[in-house]
């Protein structure tokens, strides 16, 4: 397995489209998910502005609900959708066909407190050919879900299906994608003596729900997995999981990323509470195959440490390691910042085939940079021209980049040697010259940084402990 990891949260060593004068607050904001668009040359990221400001870590709301858009060909913020939805937005899915315009066909869920219980709508929004606006937005369920507090949210990868389970005890709803009028569920069960609070999270694989493990504390436990089919949801049966020949289990943790990938679960990252503030941050990656269930830890892994990461594996076959890092911008007194993972060359043989039997005519070409154009990409096509300023060019890329102390990290051990990804969090912040907003006229650059093992120069800044059902699973 070839992993490649490519930050590609900013232009590094590039000045910065003018666009992220007006849009580079969204650097600082949280959001709920995140979906490529169908011709790969975008990032939609799901935000909501109550659930920004509750998280504790990026000050103040940023907008208000809507679909930010990020482009990965220049590599900054380039628009904000409005979304006129009820509710708090919780999670984005992308179906793998195109919307009948030519763009991305997304799937939303959002949550509305109604007394002790919480009302989930579903909606379709279907894109414009240029991705930019919503041609059709559209309820896909004729009445809102009612259901008891704690949902997981998940996206067939055989079918284009919604499968919410809830409590109390274990709910499961599937909800047609490809609904064209607002209609029930495709089918209810309720689980006999199941309770979805003992698990840790939850994924679909071919047909199959892979429930994850919990430990008495709350950690991620490795060491088996509950298994429910979705054509005849009765009976869950419970399979232990065996290590990797060489490198043993997954070390037990929280705030991990994962989702599912064809025949596999993909894990990123977490994080190990010592106690008395000592937080061991992780920064490896492991494959759960669901045939054999057999743990590979990948002999690679995330150029950055974040909190909490998020993971995400689009249908292209991307996948994309996304949140926080708990540092401010260069050139900002405080706050954290968004980091984006570009991870290519995860293992995803068997993949299950496009469930749309006849395949749509391609979305137009959107606009990219000519072969003759200059490194700085300040006429980008497709986007007005801010008439301010140039800002300053960003440094080459080095993975330190607000991350003084970690960068240029050592080749991969051979099997036997060190866990990459699991050194000790620590040290003394580091400050930063220059109290300037991101994105105006400030000439502060980003450092460089130094090489080390360790993560000198990082204030752990968490959010407020929420539940792990609460969070995005694709």
């Amino acid at each position: 397995m070839q992993v490649r990891n490519e930050d590609i949260t900013m232009a590094w060593g590039q000045t910065p489209h003018q666009l992220d004068s007006q849009y580079g607050r969204w650097r600082m904001a949280v959001f709920q998910d995140v979906q490529e668009s169908v011709d790969m040359n975008r990032l939609y990221f799901l935000y909501d502005p109550e659930l920004d400001e509750r998280s504790g870590t990026s000050g103040s709301r940023k907008g208000g609900k809507c679909l930010v858009t990020f482009d990965t060909n220049i590599r900054c913020f380039t628009s904000e959708i409005p979304l006129y939805v009820p509710g708090e937005l919780k999670f984005l899915f992308s179906l793998k066909c195109p919307s009948p315009q030519g763009g991305s066909a997304l799937l939303l869920v959002t949550a509305e407190m109604m007394n002790q219980d919480l009302k989930l709508h579903v909606f379709r929004l279907d894109m414009s050919s240029d991705g930019m606006t919503i041609s059709n937005l559209r309820p896909l369920l004729n009445e809102p879900l009612i259901i008891g507090g704690e949902f997981i949210c998940c996206m067939r990868d055989d079918a284009p299906e919604i499968v919410v389970m809830a409590n109390p005890g274990l709910k499961l709803w599937r909800i047609d994608g490809m609904a064209e009028n607002p209609r029930p569920y495709v089918a209810y069960n309720d689980i006999y003596g199941a309770q979805l609070e003992h698990f840790y999270d939850g994924f679909l694989s071919n047909g199959n729900i892979v429930f994850l493990s919990a430990s008495p504390d709350g950690h991620f436990d490795p060491s088996r997995v509950h298994l429910l089919n979705l054509n005849n949801p009765k009976n869950m049966t419970t399979q232990n999981t065996s290590a990797d020949n060489a490198r043993g289990m997954p070390t037990p943790r929280k705030q991990a990323g994962f989702d599912s990938a064809g025949n596999a679960i993909l894990m990123a990252g977490g994080e190990i509470d010592r106690g008395y503030g000592n937080v061991e941050r992780l920064t490896d990656y492991w494959v759960l195959d669901t045939h054999t269930f057999r743990w590979t830890q990948v002999m690679s892994q995330m150029p950055c440490p974040l909190i909490e990461p998020r993971l995400t594996v689009a249908n292209s076959g991307n996948i994309y390691v996304w949140g926080d890092f708990d540092q401010p911008l260069p050139g900002m007194s405080h706050g954290t910042h968004l980091r984006i993972i570009r991870v290519t060359g995860f293992d995803q043989a068997n993949k299950p085939p496009s469930y749309t039997p006849t395949a749509a005519p391609p979305p137009p070409a959107y606009p990219s940079l000519s072969d003759n154009s200059s490194p700085n990409p300040q006429n980008y096509q497709g986007y007005p021209q801010s008439q301010q300023q140039p800002l300053p060019p960003y440094p080459s890329y080095n993975p330190n980049q607000s991350n003084p102390g970690y960068g240029n990290q050592s080749a991969p051990q051979p099997y036997g040697g060190q866990y990459p990804g699991q050194n000790q969090y620590q040290g003394q912040g580091q400050q930063y010259p220059g109290q300037d907003q991101y994105g105006g006229q400030s000439n502060t650059m980003y450092p460089s940084g130094g090489s080390t093992d360790q993560y000198p120069g990082q204030h752990a800044v968490y959010p407020p402990q929420k539940n792990k059902k609460d969070c995005s699973i694709q």
